[in-house]
């Protein structure tokens, strides 16, 4: 039978109809959004079964440990209640990834949501964080598993064995105290009145401008091929296949022996041995640029070596960054051929990649010239000259890293993408140092360089003043939620054997 205070809650909840979980959320909004509730248990089954058949020992499967206690799956407990309730989300939202994706996404998100769960508690825990069993009663009672259309039922709570109704207790209990743990923290944060007039300070004004930009897409192809033609060993190409061991150097020098000698294939060895994205494969790499594999050793004598390589022979056993590596020749080394648009483009994206100064040194040559023209006939007689057109911005205030979504820094319709503005420490010192008419010097941003000059100055619209308090505690909240994940979620107190034992327990490879 229940207890007598769950008999007099049940009187009160009849005769004051008010939802717990409801009110809660109109209380506190983003508690409740942060806080994974666990209010609602939904029997659903994504790949449940199989795993614990799987699992033996009760069906608990281990993933990982924080702070050394287990993150496990076992029937019912926080873990598979979070695996269902997600599967029947992503199910609701009609995903059509494959099997293995949707399974992966829903283990995966139900696993960092446990971990986050199981440090909550940990540090409610040493907080000394304590939740009485009449609250916890109440709860069980208002929004438990024993309600029917709202309404607590002795008959189901009859019903249900003492070993369940232990498990929800247990359970419930958690999830008070993770709430109760976020609500301390989340209503014990003081905002600065000085803060707060600093950041309105921001966006008290606003500025608009006339840009000119200077893609780093308009680096010349003639400069490329030049680049490419001076550097051409890097742009050989080899098909290979790996074998990655990263045990020891023994084992690997067995396999070795085992393919010189053929005792076993190539592809059977990869599969059963290799430990990286090329298993699954046979080991199949594909085509591989020098400056692929030179990333992958100390220096460049392995990779010249595996570039010696002729067709099926096997390379030596070569030390990597990532363990010991055995190579198999699928197709001997080629020459890269530059009248090939292809090997062109494959040679721009190795100087964005490696040599983006060079291409920044070439556009803010570029743009410093156009900016001394600009001195000597103005912006509309220097973008004449040169074929470049002029844009737009929108207002904006002193947007720093976006802290104000209100007015984001943007041109009106994406005439130019100005997207690494609002991280850019010049582009505001810049921007927000001119006088009316003034054109700033040339400004990096990310791809491109820009020139300004700056068009008008207004006051931001009444409406948006009025929302930059409210703006600024939900900033706050946010910043708070973040960086107490961050603390929680300390990689040095995760062990994480996600994958591993995802791949062994609910979706094995084939």
């Amino acid at each position: 039978m229940p207890s007598r205070e769950m008999r007099r809650t049940t009187r009160r909840r009849r005769q004051k109809d008010t939802n717990v979980a409801e009110k809660r959320k109109e209380t506190h909004p983003i508690l409740y959004a942060f806080s994974v509730g666990i209010l609602i248990v939904i029997a659903v089954t994504f790949l449940g079964g199989p795993a614990i058949s799987r699992a033996g020992g009760g069906g608990r499967i281990i993933f990982g440990y924080y702070k050394n206690k287990p993150i496990e799956f076992f029937p019912g407990n926080y873990f598979s209640q979070r695996k269902d309730i997600i599967a029947d989300q992503l199910r609701q939202g009609g995903e059509q990834d494959d099997l293995q994706v949707q399974a992966y996404q829903v283990w995966r998100t139900a696993f960092d949501q446990t971990v986050l769960h199981t440090a909550i508690l940990t540090e409610a825990e040493e907080s000394r964080v304590w939740i009485s069993e009449n609250k916890l009663d109440e709860t069980l009672i208002t929004a438990g598993p024993y309600t029917i259309d709202g309404q607590f039922s002795e008959e189901r709570y009859e019903a249900t064995p003492s070993t369940e109704r232990m498990a929800y207790r247990k359970l419930y209990r958690e999830q008070l105290i993770h709430e109760q743990y976020l609500e301390d923290i989340f209503q014990a944060k003081r905002e600065s009145v000085k803060e707060k007039q600093f950041l309105a300070s921001m966006v008290d004004e606003q500025r608009r401008f006339s840009l000119v930009s200077f893609p780093f897409d308009d680096y010349p192809k003639e400069e490329t091929e030049a680049f490419a033609e001076q550097n051409q060993e890097r742009f050989r190409r080899i098909k290979l296949s790996r074998i990655l061991i990263k045990s020891n150097e023994r084992e690997a020098r067995e396999i070795r022996n085992k393919l010189i000698d053929r005792t076993g294939s190539f592809e059977e060895l990869a599969r059963a041995h290799s430990k990286d994205i090329y298993a699954e494969k046979g080991g199949d790499m594909g085509w591989r640029y020098y400056y692929d594999l030179e990333a992958d050793f100390e220096d460049s004598e392995p990779v010249e070596t595996i570039f010696q390589l002729q067709e099926t022979e096997i390379s030596p056993v070569l030390e990597s960054h990532f363990g010991w590596v055995i190579y198999r020749c699928n197709t001997p080394a080629l020459e890269p051929d530059f009248d090939l648009e292809e090997t062109v483009q494959i040679a721009r994206d190795y100087m964005m990649r490696y040599e983006k100064g060079m291409i920044e040194d070439y556009v803010l040559s570029q743009a410093e010239s156009f900016r001394e023209r600009v001195d000597d006939v103005g912006l509309l007689g220097a973008t004449i000259e040169t074929d470049y057109s002029i844009g737009l911005t929108d207002y904006f205030p002193l947007n720093y890293q976006s802290y104000y979504f209100l007015s984001p820094v943007r041109s009106p319709l994406e005439q130019v993408n100005l997207s690494a503005a609002a991280f850019s420490e010049d582009f505001f010192i810049q921007a927000f140092s001119l006088s009316l008419g003034e054109v700033s010097s040339p400004i990096l941003l990310d791809d491109q360089v820009i020139v300004l000059r700056l068009d008008d100055v207004r006051e931001p619209p009444e409406r948006e003043m009025e929302l930059v308090d409210d703006y600024h505690t939900y900033y706050a909240q946010q910043s708070l939620e973040q960086d107490l994940q961050n603390v929680l979620l300390n990689p040095d107190h995760i062990q994480d054997d996600f994958d591993q034992t995802f791949y062994e327990y609910v979706f094995p490879r084939q």
